[in-house]
């Protein structure tokens, strides 16, 4: 009895060990991989699309470990390797850098020079077909050959490059006839809030789901016996809506400036009175305040009327004058957010369900970062900090390389669950010496996590500043083509 007992353990350990989580869609055979996306796969780093981070985009760290070479500038298309969209440095636009770094004040800009495409003439579609600034629709409407015109959406200037007027994402990745594919988007349909203060920004969710079972269902029809992985969303608040406090700050000790013993907190326009007057008042202690919004506090806007008796406020042109609430994202505008990012997640999930499509907890990467307690890696605490946290990049929304390799290894373990794999995590050690500005000798700088990092008192150059928020300045994709979109 105990031999027949041992034995059926052994097999019923057996059968736990090799079977999948559940039985995932096609195989994980990566012979043709194929990834769409936007910024994070397309490898965006520090507001600039480089190849000195494109090779840790989560799709190539995928690529990567499942024993791809990534393709150089000099392969040509019938070479076997595995191809992005190479830009040289620094970028376009051109990566923030830390300045100054060794002197008592550092800071960020972008580096001088001017990048270039360096695989424009690549005769075949590349196998990343992630494009900054696109949402679920972009993927089903964008070509790159939409006719150029003044501030049109970063997805179309993008695609100009990446999908080169060759079609859709979803029609070159499928072009190639992919035996994996792999696609983490929805960011771009709700995060322009962020960068806006419009709720009017996020895509409705009736309309992300049309938009995303469209793109599932031409991915399965055209491809049915390939395997699949997709993503879902994070939530939390990046860094670039934590930088500015709502109450003014000594630029020089990052103190709060107290009068009567109280913080001064920023006002903000409620509506106009009948004499046109504006109606302000000062904003919640929970007001997030966006980075773009630096400019117009630089101008005195924001600060009570009491102070345009005060010197050196007096000075400024427009103390006393209120911010609009498209300058502010309000408590109520974050859970609005988040319910609807709740939502985009559940269409996510019954969407990959019913297709039988393995999920990577991306949500769950990013709220163990954020945490109090960061992400624990060895001796290494990779948090939300600007700057000295190791997961957001320069421009306090991208990931550094660090960042992508994490997020790229929840979609291994996802892909090792769904199809009973066992593609090896990619070793942090391999890239501590491409995240200097983050890591010196592989462990957090104590003298740069000491120092005071402020976005209003000229850490982070004017240049950086109108660099980052022009990303998010132009008007959406469904605004200047209805046909981008299915709505």
């Amino acid at each position: 009895m105990k031999r027949y007992l041992h034995s059926a353990a052994a097999v019923l350990l057996a059968a736990v060990v090799a079977v999948p989580v559940f039985a995932a869609r096609g195989s994980a055979d990566f012979t043709r991989f194929v990834a769409l996306g936007d910024s994070y796969g397309a490898g965006f780093e520090s507001s600039s699309l480089n190849e000195r981070h494109q090779e840790w985009s989560w799709p190539a760290i995928i690529a990567k470990q499942v024993g791809l070479r990534l393709c150089t500038p000099s392969d040509p298309a019938t070479a076997t390797c595995w191809a992005q969209p190479l830009v040289s440095f620094p970028g376009i636009a051109n990566e923030l850098v830390l300045q100054g770094i060794l002197t008592p004040s550092p800071s960020i800009g972008p580096a001088p020079g001017t990048g270039r495409p360096l695989m424009a003439t690549f005769a075949r579609p590349y196998n990343n077909l992630s494009i900054p600034g696109a949402t679920v629709g972009a993927l089903l409407a964008v070509t790159g050959g939409e006719m150029p015109r003044l501030n049109e959406p970063t997805v179309v200037s993008f695609a100009r490059f990446i999908l080169r007027d060759q079609g859709t994402a979803v029609q070159q990745a499928l072009l190639q006839h992919p035996t994996f594919i792999a696609m983490w988007i929805g960011g771009n349909d709700y995060l322009n809030i962020i960068f806006s203060g419009d709720p009017s920004t996020l895509t409705p969710a009736a309309t992300f789901k049309a938009q995303y079972e469209a793109v599932l269902n031409a991915l399965v029809t055209g491809a049915p016996t390939a395997g699949m992985v997709v993503g879902n969303l994070p939530s939390g608040i990046p860094p670039y809506l934590r930088l500015i406090p709502p109450f003014l700050v000594d630029p020089n000790t990052g103190q709060p400036i107290l009068v009567g013993g109280q913080r001064v907190f920023f006002t903000v326009k409620t509506g106009i009175d009948a004499q046109g007057n504006d109606i302000f008042e000062p904003i919640a202690p929970t007001t997030l305040i966006p980075l773009g919004t630096r400019t117009k506090l630089a101008q005195g806007y924001g600060l009570p009327p009491i102070f345009r008796n005060i010197p050196p406020f007096n000075q400024l042109q427009h103390t006393g004058d209120p911010l609009e609430q498209s300058d502010v994202i309000t408590v109520e505008e974050i859970t609005a957010t988040v319910a609807r990012v709740a939502e985009y997640n559940a269409i996510i999930k019954a969407a990959a369900d019913a297709r039988d499509i393995p999920i990577a907890d991306v949500a769950g990467l990013f709220n163990r970062v954020i945490s109090p307690t960061g992400e624990h890696l060895g001796p290494i605490s990779v948090t939300g900090d600007p700057v000295t946290g190791g997961f957001f990049s320069l421009d306090f929304f991208h990931l550094t390389d660090l960042g992508y390799l994490l997020m790229g290894n929840e979609f291994i373990k996802a892909i090792n669950n769904g199809y009973g794999t066992e593609i090896p995590l990619m070793s942090i050690t391999e890239l501590f010496a491409n995240n200097g500005a983050f890591f010196g000798d592989g462990i957090p700088s104590a003298s740069a996590g000491s120092m005071i990092f402020s976005a209003r008192n000229g850490v982070i150059t004017d240049q950086a500043v109108r660099q980052i928020t022009s990303m998010w300045a132009q008007p959406t994709v469904r605004r200047i083509r209805r046909d981008l979109t299915t709505n």
